[in-house]
This record gives C-alpha cells, structure tokens and sequence, in this order.
C-alpha cells in the first residue's frame, strides 16, 4: 500500500463503496466531500456524502462518518456527528466503526441516525489505488470513484422497408475523483474515459470516440436555499437533459 494512504482513509474509501453497491440508484455517493456549515459558516468535512441524483435537490442528504478507532462509539460522538448533520442539512446519518458502541450512544442516536459495524478485517483486501487514476490534469493523488451507470437507448430505423426498429443500448460509467471531485464518464463500448469539469463556463461538452447523438456536460447549480452542486448532465438533443451524478460543493 503506498504511503500516501492511511488505513482511515481505506476505511472511509471501503465505506463509501460499500454504500454506493447497497443503494438505490435514485442516490449518488462522493467520498471526501466538503459542505459549507449553513449554522457554522465554514467548510465541513464529510466522510460520504449521499444525496439525490437527478435534480438539484439536497432535502434527502444522507451524510456518513467512518469512525476506525480502537474504542467503542460513545454519546458524545453521536452528539458532535447530530450537530454535523443539523449545519450540513441532512437527514439521516450513518455513524460506521469497527468496534461497535455503547448503549447511551444507541439510545442518543434515537431514528435520525443509524450506528453500523464493519470490523477491520474487511481492508485486508480492499485496495482503491486499484481503482483508475484521475485524468484531470494537476491532479496527481486521486482516483475514480465509479457510482453510477446510466444506460442510453438509441433507436435504429429500419432498411428496405421493415416495420421493426432496432434498438441498441450503450452503458456508461460516471464517477468521480475521491480527491478534487471532478466528473468522469467512462464508455463501456469504446473504453474511452472523459473528464468533465463543472467550472469551466466555455465548455461546450464532450462526446466519447462513438460520435453519437449527446454529449455530457457539468454546471454548478444553487438549490432554494442557495447551497451549491456540482452537477453532472447527460444532453440527449430533443430528449432533453438528464442529471446522472452530482455533488455538493463547499464555494464556487
């Protein structure tokens, strides 16, 4: 393992990828997020961040904190994460740990959030720096975290005056980087991997090596209240645009 990464950091990356295979698809998963503190005003690390994927809407945040220590979680860490959860507008809470917790934590936990075990022995085999690197340019540490896959469906007309219309669907992989956070899609039928940034306003969007008929590009959008996203949208022409990864963002 190389040293740039610690063993909590496995943790959290575990975490995160354990939640993105058991959730509905309807939620997107960014590891290491940062959310500006609505209460507190300053930036608030999130271990997993979980929110809706497909409109700007941050009412059903979900955020989770990976705790590998050696001890049992207690009440008083139950009471900062709550806290955490109230400045960053979410939820429902996960409070994750190797060695469980104790019964004033559970009874301070109440239905807002859920204290899960996931015993360390689960790293043993567990390695991100197999997960691919991030093409973004300057971005040297990070590596792709894949959480979704959108299918598209293209029809095909038909020749010499068949009545059946052929329909082929293409799969793609949309992720992004466990550090800067930068969206990445991967076509399943070509193997190329684009890299779309949500903060340069010249992008006119990115289509892969199959020239089919969309393209993906990320905007930052505001919710009511005006926290900001990152947003990830597939453009389908006259189909209209689909939002397929988002994540929220500390400040532009």
């Amino acid at each position: 393992m190389s040293p740039d990464w610690k063993d909590w950091e496995r943790y959290e990356r575990l975490v995160a990828r354990l939640m993105a295979d058991q959730l509905s698809p309807e939620f997107c998963v960014t590891p290491n997020a940062s959310i500006l503190g609505a209460i507190t005003d300053i930036k608030r690390q999130i271990d997993v961040l979980i929110d809706y994927r497909h409109d700007t809407d941050n009412t059903r945040r979900i955020i989770v904190d990976a705790k590998k220590r050696k001890r049992k979680i207690d009440v008083k860490d139950v009471e900062a994460f709550r806290g955490m959860m109230e400045d960053v507008g979410a939820s429902y809470g996960y409070l994750v740990c190797p060695h469980g917790h104790t019964k004033a934590a559970e009874k301070r936990a109440q239905n807002a959030v859920s204290i899960c075990l996931l015993p360390l022995d689960r790293l043993e085999d567990f390695n991100p720096l197999n997960w691919p690197k991030c093409s973004r340019s300057g971005c040297d540490a990070g590596h792709v975290f894949w959480d979704g896959y959108p299918e598209v469906s293209l029809g095909l007309e038909p020749l010499g005056g068949s009545s059946l219309t052929t329909r082929r669907a293409y799969i793609h992989s949309v992720g992004k980087c466990d550090r800067c956070g930068t969206f990445h899609v991967l076509c399943e039928t070509c193997g190329q991997t684009l890299v779309v940034p949500e903060d340069d306003e010249t992008d006119e969007g990115h289509q892969c090596e199959c020239k089919m008929p969309w393209f993906w590009l990320a905007s930052i959008e505001c919710d009511q209240a005006g926290a900001q996203s990152a947003e990830l949208h597939l453009v389908m022409g006259s189909f209209g645009i689909r939002t397929v990864s988002r994540r929220s963002i500390s400040a532009m």
